[in-house]
């Protein structure tokens, strides 16, 4: 059955298999070693019985790239399915663009299972390999108008309480069905934890010699058994579900996640669809990529490359250590991506040149540390919160945050003072202990009034704080309405009602969702909270007043001393050219364990200051509170108040009258 075919010499690159339109196989692939090396072929659904096996000749070599065109095989049709080879070792084409064996989540499949869809051009014409875009593009949102909302696919619907069917559970349809609430909360671009395919069981490798090791022997009854990172035995869990539930680890990086697809085998054209209709609604998609410390950088940028011209991704969100940041950043593919990591080296990168539009944004933990020790009324705070309040860039952006998804769940950092992580079945000993939280009194679940009512108000006080920072808000799926992980704060294995955001939160924590939507809207309403470039903090147009400015309880003398705990944060209409509305912005934070007077700026002349939000007091839509400038108003313990400059026409017209 290995016989009657010519191999012949082929370019290198680009690397892969495919049955060319001539119906030759073309390989091209990396070998490290070993004494044979080849491909091997399958009929669809076939087992290792039926198969061709091609061994490749060293003269195919070049570098540790062979490349072949192997023509004269019979039937070659009839094949779907391929693996390499080296020695006696089978694995899967790291470049494969489609992956087979790994449909069902969590399921175990041997190495030799898991094969590489073959692609045949020859069964198809040129029309048919093109998806249908229509007239769908990319928004380009710009940093300053953009909202991140990051989510994992399958825990964002897996759960019952999402309401959705349960063939569409934890899948990319189960998002576009969740499409017209994504575009109500206001958001304008997903970052989607990783979706390219990979066996997401644990240390497998580990967890196969264990097998051998105890097979026939059964756990005691009523326990189940799991191994932990290090391959030791545990009680907590089984087997079976101790998965990689996040997906940070090797995987082939060119094929989508099958799983997350309602049809595993038609995976490249669900996503496709899924990223165009989210295109067709304004909302740009951006891909998290976590690369090993040892991954070769032709890898890394040929699977980025690859993303980004296949399936038209906005941007990529890249994870893990030596990574070519200056290499993907100067790419001129990526011209026009957003390309996020904790930081760059902007002056390597730009050459002190001008940028027109920023696309590089540094994602780090700077906000989430500063906001949380202030909202916790740390000492010696304050500097540091107004630094993260107003940090941003004129050649990147800032990506803003206050839970990610290791750490605490918004609803657990004021819950929580520790973690709670025995189910991952590691003795508690993963996961951060630098969580920087409260828990408003008592440690995890409570009915005390007093203190739901001091966590919902400290939701809405940090909340406050990232919706009306200066960098580019992000909040993980559920948070917006107080989802809960139970303290659990590193749930990466965690495929269940722990690691799935639970819908029925929504009615519970409605106002809080309604919170952060009264935020968005602040924050598209007034320019101040989403320059795109920094404050000059300095009256630049000779208005009286400069951009921003912070005060205290006296006017214009912000206390930054070790116990302060109070700041009040003055944004300037008048330097909004956009609209006609020139209103003054008052954030008044009190971060205190007790209540504390806070000075109110003097205004322009004819203007009064009005009330617009407390998050110490019911929202009273009926009437409106207003306060002279220049005076002093006592803010109640740990809260945050809003308040909006508007003409006062009483006061317009009496000044009037005295003219005449």
């Amino acid at each position: 059955m290995t016989s009657g075919y010519k191999i012949a010499d082929e370019k290198p690159y680009p690397l892969g298999c495919y049955i060319d339109y001539d119906k030759s196989l073309v390989v091209r692939a990396v070998f490290d070693g070993g004494i044979k090396r080849g491909i091997t072929l399958y009929r669809k659904g076939t087992g290792a019985d039926k198969k061709y096996v091609i061994e490749l000749p060293a003269d195919c070599k070049r570098g540790n790239i062979y490349s072949a065109r192997i023509s004269g095989i019979d039937d070659i049709d009839g094949y779907t399915e391929y693996n390499l080879f080296e020695d006696e070792e089978y694995f899967c084409d790291p470049y494969a663009k489609h992956v087979i064996g790994l449909e069902k989540f969590g399921e175990e499949v041997e190495d030799s299972d898991i094969r590489a869809k073959l692609d045949n051009k020859s069964l198809r014409s040129d029309s048919s390999t093109c998806f249908d875009w229509g007239d769908s593009k990319a928004p380009e949102t710009s940093y300053e108008n953009s909202f991140v909302y990051l989510m994992h696919v399958r825990g964002f619907t897996k759960s019952p309480s999402s309401g959705l069917p349960v063939g569409i559970r934890g899948t990319f349809s189960g998002i576009l069905h969740k499409l017209d609430y994504l575009k109500e909360l206001g958001v304008t671009c997903i970052e989607l934890m990783p979706i390219y395919e990979m066996d997401e069981l644990q240390d497998a490798e580990k967890r196969g010699r264990i097998h051998s090791a105890i097979k026939g022997t059964k756990a005691p009854k009523g326990s189940d058994v799991i191994f932990s990172r290090n391959g030791s035995i545990t009680n907590k869990g089984s087997l079976d579900h101790k998965v990689n539930f996040w997906g940070y680890k090797k995987g082939y990086y060119f094929a989508p996640r099958t799983s997350y697809c309602v049809d595993p085998y038609n995976a490249e054209d669900e996503v496709k669809n899924f990223i165009k209709t989210m295109h067709e609604n304004g909302i740009e998609v951006v891909l998290q990529f976590y690369f090993e410390e040892d991954e070769s950088e032709s890898i890394i940028i040929d699977a980025l490359r690859y993303w980004r011209c296949t399936y038209r991704v906005d941007g990529f969100h890249v994870k893990g250590a030596r990574l070519p940041l200056r290499n993907i950043a100067k790419d001129p593919l990526f011209a026009d991506v957003k390309i996020w990591h904790e930081w760059f080296d902007y002056g390597d990168i730009y050459g002190g040149k001008p940028v027109k539009k920023r696309f590089l944004a540094e994602y780090n933990d700077a906000f989430l540390y500063s906001s949380r020790k202030f909202l916790k009324s740390d000492d010696n705070t304050a500097a540091d919160f107004l630094r993260v309040m107003i940090a941003n860039g004129c050649d990147h952006g800032i990506i803003n945050y206050i839970c990610n998804y290791e750490g605490f769940r918004l609803a657990d950092l004021v819950s929580f003072e520790h973690k709670r992580n025995e189910e991952n079945g590691e003795n508690n000993k993963d996961g951060t202990d630098e969580n920087y939280s409260w828990n408003c009194g008592i440690e995890g679940r409570t009915r005390k009034k007093g203190i739901l009512d001091l966590r919902n108000r400290q939701m809405k006080n940090i909340l406050s704080m990232l919706f009306l920072a200066q960098g580019t808000p992000m909040i993980f799926s559920g948070d917006e309405f107080g989802n809960s992980q139970g303290g659990n704060n590193n749930p990466y294995c965690q495929d269940n009602e722990i690691g799935w955001v639970d819908w029925k939160a929504f009615d519970r924590n409605k106002d809080i969702y309604d919170y952060v939507r009264f935020l968005i809207g602040m924050r598209k309403n007034h320019i101040m909270f989403r320059e795109p470039a920094p404050f000059k903090l300095m009256d630049y147009i000779s208005c009286g007043y400069p951009d921003f400015s912070c005060h205290g309880r006296e006017a214009w003398r912000p206390d930054f001393t070790a116990q302060s705990h109070v700041l009040g944060l003055l944004y300037c209409g008048l330097y909004d050219k956009s609209v006609d509305d020139k209103s003054f912005i008052y954030v008044c934070y009190n971060m205190c364990w007790n209540e504390s007077e806070i000075a109110l700026p003097k205004l322009p002349e004819g203007n009064v200051w009005e009330l617009v939000s407390d998050t110490a007091e019911e929202p009273d839509n009926n009437t409106v509170k207003k306060a002279s400038d220049n005076d002093k108003v006592t803010l109640t313990e740990r809260s945050v108040r809003i308040y909006r400059s508007f003409e006062d026409k009483k006061s317009s017209k009496r000044k009037s009258s005295k003219k005449k």
